[in-house]
C-alpha cells in the first residue's frame, strides 16, 4: 500500500460480522479492483469499531465515521485550504463513501451533485468527447484540479486568468505530440506574443483575453460550430464583450451594416486583426499596422469577384500603391497615409456619408490633418486613379504614346552606335569607299605650318563648363532619386533608397536637385538674353536641313554600300545637283552637328517638361483649383518617362558619343579643359578646320583676299561639305 498507514485488508474476520448488517455496502465496497479500497477491510477505515459494544444498541452509540486523513493526510491538507474546504465539503460528498473509483467516469460525474449546469454544459462541448483513447478529452479534474480547487478569482487557481493560458496549454501544446494531440502549435505561440498574452504575461492585466474570454469555459465548442463563441457570424459580439465601444463604432460603419445583414463575406475583427496573433496596431509586424494595413484590406479590396458581387473598385490597392503614399510606403515611409488614414479604422462609411472623412466635403480636412492648410484643390489630388483607356483615356494615351517613342528613340540611339561601329570596322577591314581628308594636302601645302600637330582648340568656355558641371550634378540626383519613384515595383530600388538614407531623404534630396536645375535653366536663359557672345553660339545651335542630310550621309557612308548610286545613269542629273547622295565620303561636319543640336535640343526641352510638371507634381493645390483632376496623372506619366528618356539617352547615347566611341574611350577631356586636340577637330569638325586654316593664311598673308588655288580649295568645300 505505498507509503500509507498499515491497515487491515479485506477477508479479515471482523469483515464477516460487518457483512450480516451491512450487506449492501460490503457489495459496493468489496468488488475486487472495481474500486480504489477494493482490498481494504471495513475495520481499516473504521478504526473505532474495536470499541463498539452492540448491547448498547445501534442508534444510542452509532460508529464513528472513518478518518480519511489517517490515509490520505496530503490531499487532507489540499481540500482544508480548497474552496470546498472552505465551504466544509468532505471527502464522501465528492468519492461515495463504500464506492471510490480509481478516477472513473463516477468520480468526474460527483462533480455534477453541485455543479449540474456546468457539467450538463461540459458535456455538450468537444472536451467531453472521446479523443481516441477512451476517456474524455478533458474533464472537471484537468482544469480544475483534484483536491486543491480554488476559487477562480484566487491567483492560486488554475483557473485563474494568470494561470489559464498555461492550464489550457497542458493540453494544447505550443509543439504538439503523440501524448498531447491536441490542436495548439502556432496558434498557442501566437497568442503568447499577442498583445492579449503580453498584456497578462508582462502586466498582469486579468480583464485581457484569455483562452475563455473567447472559446468559452465549460461550453467549449468546435471553432467552426455555428453557435461557437469563434464561429464567423458570432466575433463581432464575442470581442465586444471586451470592445464594446468598438463593437458599436463598428456597427455604424459598411462592414457592421453588412454583418447585421447576414452578409456572409463581410470583415470581422479577426480578418483584420487575426485571431490568436491579435497585435498592437503600434507594432511594426500587426496586420493592421501602417506598414501593413494596406495589404490586410486587399485581402477582400482586391479580390475581382467580390469587387464584382458587392460594386465596389477591385482597383483600390494597386492605384494606391502607385500613388505617393504608396510608393512612400513600400520604401519604408511611416509617415504616409494607408487606408485607416483617409476611410477610417472600425467606422468605414460610404463616401456618400456625410460622416465619411472621404465625403467630398470632408476632404479638405482629412488630406489637412497631414498636410497643413491644404485646400480643396488639394483633395482633388487622385489618390485611386487607375491609368486606363476606359477610365482614364488621356494619361493613357500619353503613357502610350511616351512608350512607344521612348522604345524608337532608344532603339534609335542604339542603332546610331551599331552603323557607327559598323563604319569603324568597315574602313578598318577595307570593305568599301575609304575615308578621306576634309583637309585636301594640295589645297593646305602648309597646314602644319598654319596649325601644329600637337595645337588644342577651345572647344567649352569656363562658363560653358561650370553650367555644365551643374547639369550633370543636378541631373544625377535627380535620376537616383527619382527613378526608384517611376519604378517602386522594382525590389532593387528599395536598395536604392536605403543608400539615400531612406525615402524622407531622398525626397529633400530630389527637391534640392530640382531646385538646382532651375537656377540652372534660369541663370542659362539669362546668359542667352544679355550675352551677344551666347547668342551667336546659340545661332549655331540652330537646326538647318543640311544637318539632316549631312546625318544622313554619314550613317551611309558608315555602311558603304551606296556606291551605285553614283555611277547609276538615271539618278546622274540628281547626284549631279546633290553630290552628297554619292555617299563616298563624310559629310565635311561644321562646329555642330545635328547629333549635337538634338541634344542640346532635348536637354531643353526636357527641362522645361520636367520643371513644370515637377512643380505640379509638388503643388497641385495651385494647378487643380482650375484643371481637370486627370492633368495631373499626365504630369505623373509625362514626368516619369520624361526622366526615363532623358537618363536612357544621355547613358546610351550621349556617353558613347562623347565619351566611349573609339579614339576618344574611356573619357574626353573636354568637360574638365574644355579644350579639343587637332586630330579630332580634324575628323569630327573638318569645316571648323578648313575655316580656321583660311583665316590664318590670310593673316599671315595679310591679305584680305584668298588666292585663286585656295579659293577653289574653299568652293570645293563648299559645294561639297558646307563650310
Amino acid at each position: 500500500m505505498g507509503s500509507y498507514p498499515a491497515r487491515a485488508l479485506q477477508g479479515a474476520p471482523q469483515d464477516k460480522v460487518c457483512r450480516l448488517c451491512h450487506s449492501q455496502v460490503t457489495t459496493n465496497f468489496g468488488v475486487k479492483e472495481a474500486r480504489a479500497h477494493g482490498q481494504v477491510a471495513c475495520v481499516g477505515c473504521h478504526t473505532a469499531l474495536a470499541a463498539f459494544d452492540p448491547s448498547e444498541g445501534e442508534h444510542e452509540t452509532p460508529v464513528a465515521k472513518a478518518s480519511c486523513a489517517a490515509c490520505h493526510a496530503e490531499q487532507e491538507k489540499e481540500l482544508a485550504t480548497s474552496i470546498h474546504g472552505a465551504k466544509s465539503v468532505s471527502c464522501a460528498q465528492c468519492h461515495a463513501p463504500h464506492a471510490i473509483g480509481k478516477a472513473s467516469a463516477e468520480s468526474r460525474a460527483a462533480c455534477s451533485t453541485c455543479h449540474a449546469t456546468a457539467t450538463t454544459a461540459w458535456s455538450k462541448s468537444v472536451h467531453a468527447g472521446d479523443p481516441g483513447n477512451g476517456h474524455a478529452a478533458a474533464n472537471c479534474s484537468d482544469c480544475h484540479g483534484t483536491h486543491g480547487v480554488r476559487a477562480r478569482t484566487d491567483l492560486a487557481s488554475k483557473v485563474h486568468p494568470l494561470r489559464l493560458p498555461d492550464t489550457c496549454e497542458s493540453c494544447h501544446h505550443p509543439d504538439p505530440s503523440k501524448e498531447h494531440p491536441a490542436p495548439g502549435g502556432e496558434k498557442a505561440r501566437q497568442y503568447e506574443t499577442s498583445v492579449h498574452g503580453q498584456a497578462l504575461r508582462k502586466v498582469g492585466l486579468v480583464v485581457t483575453a484569455t483562452c475563455a474570454s473567447c472559446h468559452g469555459a465549460h461550453d467549449v465548442k468546435r471553432a467552426k460550430a455555428e453557435d461557437a463563441p469563434t464561429a464567423r457570424k458570432q466575433i463581432p459580439n464575442t470581442c465586444g464583450a471586451c470592445h464594446a465601444g468598438i463593437l458599436a463604432t463598428y456597427l455604424e460603419g459598411v462592414h457592421g451594416a453588412d454583418f447585421l445583414a447576414g452578409g456572409k463575406d463581410v470583415p470581422v475583427c479577426t480578418d483584420c486583426h487575426t485571431e490568436h496573433a491579435v497585435s498592437d496596431p503600434a507594432m511594426e509586424g500587426a496586420s493592421v499596422s501602417k506598414a501593413l494595413v494596406a495589404e490586410t484590406c486587399a485581402r477582400c479590396h482586391a479580390d475581382d469577384e467580390l469587387g464584382k458581387r458587392y460594386g465596389f473598385k477591385s482597383s483600390v490597392r494597386s492605384s494606391w500603391g502607385s500613388s505617393y503614399h504608396g510608393i512612400g510606403r513600400a520604401f519604408g515611409d511611416q509617415r504616409v497615409a494607408n487606408c485607416a488614414s483617409c476611410h477610417g479604422f472600425h467606422d468605414v462609411l460610404p463616401s456618400s456619408d456625410p460622416r465619411s472623412p472621404v465625403n467630398a466635403a470632408n476632404l479638405d480636412a482629412t488630406c489637412g490633418s497631414c498636410h497643413a492648410g491644404a485646400t480643396a484643390a488639394f483633395a482633388r489630388v487622385p489618390v485611386h486613379s487607375v491609368v486606363d483607356e476606359a477610365g482614364n483615356p488621356v494619361p493613357y494615351w500619353v503613357k502610350t504614346i511616351y512608350a512607344v517613342l521612348v522604345a524608337a528613340l532608344i532603339g534609335a540611339f542604339v542603332l546610331f552606335i551599331l552603323f557607327d561601329l559598323f563604319g569603324r570596322l568597315r574602313l578598318r577591314m577595307k570593305w568599301g569607299p575609304p575615308e578621306l581628308p576634309h583637309v585636301d594636302p594640295r589645297a593646305w601645302p602648309d597646314e602644319a605650318e598654319l596649325v601644329a600637330p600637337g595645337e588644342s582648340f577651345k572647344r567649352m568656355g569656363r562658363h560653358a563648363r561650370l553650367q555644365h558641371v551643374v547639369l550633370i550634378t543636378s541631373f544625377s540626383l535627380l535620376v537616383l532619386t527619382g527613378l526608384p519613384v517611376f519604378l517602386h515595383d522594382a525590389a532593387w530600388m528599395r536598395s536604392l533608397v536605403d543608400l539615400e538614407g531612406g525615402f524622407a531623404l531622398r525626397s529633400l534630396l530630389h527637391r534640392a536637385a530640382a531646385f538646382a536645375l532651375i537656377g540652372l535653366s534660369l541663370w542659362h536663359v539669362a546668359v542667352m538674353l544679355l550675352s551677344p557672345a551666347a547668342r551667336r553660339w546659340l545661332a549655331l545651335m540652330v537646326f538647318k536641313p543640311r544637318d539632316v542630310t549631312d546625318f544622313a550621309q554619314d550613317m551611309a557612308f558608315n555602311l558603304g554600300c551606296f556606291g551605285w548610286i553614283g555611277r547609276s545613269k538615271r539618278l546622274a542629273p540628281l547626284v549631279q545637283r546633290f553630290p552628297w547622295l554619292r555617299f563616298d565620303r563624310r559629310p565635311c561636319f561644321a562646329r555642330y552637328g545635328l547629333v549635337e543640336k538634338l541634344e542640346y535640343g532635348a536637354v531643353v526641352w526636357g527641362n522645361f517638361v520636367m520643371i513644370c510638371t515637377g512643380a505640379i507634381l509638388w503643388r497641385p493645390d495651385w494647378f487643380l483649383g482650375w484643371a481637370p483632376t486627370w492633368t495631373f496623372d499626365v504630369c505623373r506619366v509625362v514626368h516619369g518617362f520624361e526622366a526615363t528618356l532623358a537618363f536612357l539617352a544621355i547613358i546610351i547615347w550621349h556617353m558613347y558619343h562623347v565619351h566611349l566611341r573609339p579614339g576618344v574611350f574611356p573619357m574626353s577631356r573636354v568637360w574638365l579643359d574644355g579644350k579639343i586636340s587637332r586630330t579630332e577637330l580634324r575628323h569630327h569638325h573638318p569645316a571648323g578646320v578648313l575655316e580656321l586654316l583660311e583665316r590664318r593664311r590670310r593673316e599671315r598673308d595679310g591679305s584680305p583676299t584668298t588666292s585663286n588655288a585656295n579659293r577653289k580649295a574653299a568652293t570645293d568645300a563648299a559645294e561639297h561639305h558646307h563650310v
